[in-house]
């Protein structure tokens, strides 16, 4: 890895991801064995949509993450920390919109 790589260092960040990604897995699982049951194919492509969307929500999040975690602000507690996070918001809100 190079020395400059943007990482996810914050221990609840992680935490978050982690469960995020978690959930979309067994609901996959969940698929696998609507498929296997030869369940109606309507709730396994409604099932799928939903882990497209929630696979969507999870790479906006971390890509938000990133950004906060690795900005050159150190004080979060500062105006110019609050405008940033409201701008990644921002930008987050339109990566969901239309990904």
């Amino acid at each position: 890895m190079m020395k400059n790589d943007l990482k996810i260092m914050d221990k609840a960040d992680k935490r978050e991801l982690v469960a995020r990604l978690s959930k979309i897995e067994g609901q996959i699982r969940a698929i696998i064995n609507m498929i296997e049951k030869e369940e109606s194919c309507d709730i396994v492509i409604h099932q799928l949509a939903a882990v497209k969307q929630a696979i969507h929500k999870t790479f906006t999040n971390a890509v938000s993450k990133i950004l906060e975690n690795n900005c050159c602000i150190n004080d979060r507690e500062s105006d110019e920390y609050k405008e940033l996070k409201e701008k990644i918001s921002s930008v987050s809100k339109l990566i969901e919109k239309y990904l």
